[in-house]
């Protein structure tokens, strides 16, 4: 009577070995492609559920900012739903309100509640004081700076530098998978007017008229239409400030009805603002920092390069001699060396497997697991890419355990094929049989290690 052999997985992947060495060969080809098309970055993206409304009031102190600002804002934001906690903080001049979402909220609904509660701000802002700012919602902290460059200047002024700083700044934004780039160091400008007391005591001009008679300038204002003839010419005041020449023939009244010039009484000068909020140095020079973020679901290695093109398209026909770009921080290095060491860690582990093996198990046995060990990690990588996976340290470091797994597991089953061999039983047999009796242990196994 014939031995009926239970029909398994390894039943049929010996009765269809053509099929598997076909799928094999497409977990290794699909896990090559997969390894270059899928994004990869430094660390795993982290979608942050915190925001914060800031609001400022301008001579009000932090009792006023409390009861007349942030109690308004508060009250109307806690009316909405899955908030963990909203906190705030009233000081001079300044309203800081803190809304943590409930950890429940999926990371696609995110951007939606911020929506809301952009419009929840929007909606008292009415009810604000005068003099104190529309709230603005602070959303961001989640965008990491992966690229950082230092521009640097021989030769040109800080204004020319700030120039180029934003002719890099648009070049960079065209780029595709680029989130937002920010200018770091770049030093705001100022008019500075410096009044003559002499001078204003002479001509008997009060420091409070130069101030009201700036105060209303320089505003847009409607100036009406002219209609002749059924045409309509809409009419414009050319008055804009263009030089500090200009604010210097500004004219102001004068007690006895007498007209004087702004310059009469006061030196009109043109900087930046003091003192510095934000200054960076490269190597002792004067820089402005170019920073790079990238949109989320973007491979920044790829991004890197499209970055370096369009950095040396720019050196070489827009930016003249004298004016240099440092790399500061550059993520798509880290990225590569990252992911170069796993992959010669992958093959050093393959390797130093399949020689231990050879040595304590025979060749055929060492070359199967390493085979298995090699077309099982392709394979992840094509799975991976398949639900929008990405590489980087935590994916990796679980590609390093899964591997220990796999090991292990392999060994367990040639070891049984060879015990079973040695007992006399048939090849078919003994192909089989072990994958019945390991299959659930070692899968139960394997399930508590990733638990874990």
């Amino acid at each position: 009577m014939k031995k009926r052999i239970t029909k398994d997985a390894g039943a049929w992947a010996l009765a269809n070995r053509k099929l598997l060495n076909f799928l094999m060969i497409v977990m290794v080809a699909g896990g090559a492609v997969a390894f270059y098309n899928m994004n990869k970055l430094e660390d795993p993206e982290i979608k942050v559920k915190m925001a914060m409304v800031v609001t400022t009031y301008p001579g009000a102190s932090a009792h006023q900012v409390e009861l007349e600002v942030t109690d308004v804002l508060e009250k109307n934001i806690r009316s909405m739903k899955d908030i963990e906690y909203v906190s705030s903080r009233s000081m001079n001049d300044l309203s800081i309100i803190t809304v943590q979402l409930s950890t429940l909220v999926k990371n696609s609904d995110v951007e939606q509640h911020w929506d809301i509660l952009r419009r929840k701000a929007t909606d008292v802002a009415g009810k604000l004081p005068e003099g104190a700012s529309k709230p603005v919602v602070m959303d961001d902290f989640g965008d990491v700076y992966g690229i950082f460059y230092a521009l640097t200047s021989d030769g040109f002024s800080d204004s020319e530098l700030g120039k180029y700083a934003e002719l890099v700044k648009r070049e960079m934004q065209e780029i595709t998978g680029v989130a937002q780039v920010n200018i770091y160091g770049e030093r705001d400008k100022c008019i500075n007017i410096e009044l003559y007391e002499d001078r204003m005591a002479t001509l008997g001009v009060h420091p409070a008229e130069a101030l009201m008679t700036l105060e209303g300038q320089n505003k847009t204002a409607y100036s009406g239409y002219y209609e002749s003839s059924g045409k309509r010419l809409r009419l414009s005041v050319n008055d804009k400030y263009r030089t500090t020449q200009d604010i210097e023939n500004l004219l102001i009244q004068g007690h006895e009805n007498d007209q004087l010039r702004l310059g009469d009484i006061a030196r009109v000068t043109e900087s930046y603002e003091a003192p510095v909020r934000n200054e960076m140095r490269y190597d002792g020079q004067k820089a402005a920092g170019i920073a790079i973020s990238a949109l989320s679901g973007t491979d920044i290695t790829k991004i890197g390069k499209q970055v370096e093109a369009r950095l040396e398209s720019l050196k070489a026909n827009r930016l003249p001699a004298g004016i240099e770009l440092h790399k500061v921080f550059y993520q798509p290095e880290r990225v590569n060396n990252a992911l170069g060491d796993f992959m010669l860690n992958l093959l050093e582990s393959i390797v130093i497997v399949i020689g231990i093996l050879m040595l304590t198990m025979g060749f055929r046995s060492g070359l199967i697991i390493g085979t298995s060990l090699f077309v099982v990690v392709a394979g992840s990588f094509l799975v991976l890419n398949l639900f929008d996976g990405t590489l980087q340290r935590v994916s990796l470091a679980s590609f390093v355990l899964a591997m220990g797994m796999l090991v292990d597991n392999a060994i367990v089953i040639i070891d049984g094929i060879l015990v079973d061999l040695k007992r006399g039983k048939g090849r078919r047999e003994a192909l089989t049989a072990i994958g019945r009796k390991t299959g659930i242990p070692l899968l139960a196994a394997t399930m508590i290690a990733i638990l874990a």
